[in-house]
């Protein structure tokens, strides 16, 4: 079964970021249609702080979805562009660069790490304003946060929703991180996946797992979903930590998610789809 979801006609063109060519012909995938409007580019997706539905961290500001993927309307008035966005219970965290409607007391270039505790409509600095972009955040079960910025290859983390930062001790190249349960940090390499059980102090290669590009955990952290090669998406869970293939993605791929439930959510040339579990 598959379900495609349309998104209005300011939300469907997507462009591309990290991954090119066609989907694998495996079902479930999403849709074949390319999309035929200008939408802001999909960083991230994440839960929402009211546990309804999910936000996207996009080019342009933040914008609502619900959980079976119906795309909804900005949130709040601040188009800044979220490279970097996660969630710890009520709290967003986010980094990127300012834009329209953004207040210059966020940074001006940089955005370092702002914080909102409205859902997304207002934000304050907490760090490194105006100094550094976070291109990757993630945020473990505990609450920690993990993330790298663009100057260096350093993993840093903060246990008081961003406001200090320090280096975990490790250094390399990510294209994303996530937390599972257990509290692994798991991250997307140009080498392929490598793994931390030391909090980020060292990584190391996980055997016998597919490379992926975008990765992402479910809300209670219990799922992993990520996108690798030839568009294909692939799954495990804590208690089954086999990687399987879960279907695979139209064209270009910018942001996915699941949900607790196991229903993936994918940003990608059809725009906005669901994935219902299987």
């Amino acid at each position: 079964m598959r379900i495609h979801l349309r998104a209005t006609a300011s939300f469907v063109a997507l462009t591309s970021l990290l991954l090119t060519g066609c989907a694998a012909a495996e079902p479930p995938s999403t849709g074949s249609d390319h999309a035929d409007a200008a939408m802001p580019h999909v960083h991230t997706i994440v839960p929402a702080p009211d546990d309804d539905g999910f936000l996207l961290g996009t080019h342009e500001g933040l914008y609502a979805a619900t959980t079976d993927g119906q795309l909804g309307s900005r949130v709040g008035s601040y188009g800044f562009d979220a490279m970097g966005l996660t969630a710890v219970d009520d709290t967003l965290i986010a980094s990127g660069h300012p834009g329209r409607g953004t207040p210059e007391e966020l940074g001006e270039g940089n955005l370092g790490i702002i914080r909102s505790s409205d859902g997304g409509m207002t934000w304050e600095p907490v760090a490194f304003t105006g100094e550094k972009d976070f291109h990757v955040l993630t945020a473990g079960p505990d609450g920690t946060l993990y993330g790298q910025e663009t100057g260096d290859g350093l993993i840093l983390a903060s246990t008081d929703l961003g406001a200090t930062w320090a280096p975990t001790g490790a250094t390399l190249l990510v294209f994303g991180l996530t937390v599972d349960a257990t509290g692994r940090i798991i991250a997307a390499t140009p080498d392929g996946l490598r793994v931390s059980t030391d909090r980020g102090a060292t990584f190391g290669p996980v055997p016998d797992t597919p490379s992926l590009f975008v990765i992402a955990s479910s809300p209670n952290h219990e799922r992993l979903i990520g996108v690798g090669t030839k568009g294909a998406i692939w799954s495990s869970t804590t208690d089954d930590p086999v990687w399987r293939s879960a279907g695979s993605v139209h064209g270009t791929v910018q942001a996915i998610t699941v949900t607790d439930a196991g229903d993936i959510l994918v940003v990608d040339d059809s725009g906005l789809s669901l994935l219902p579990a299987t």
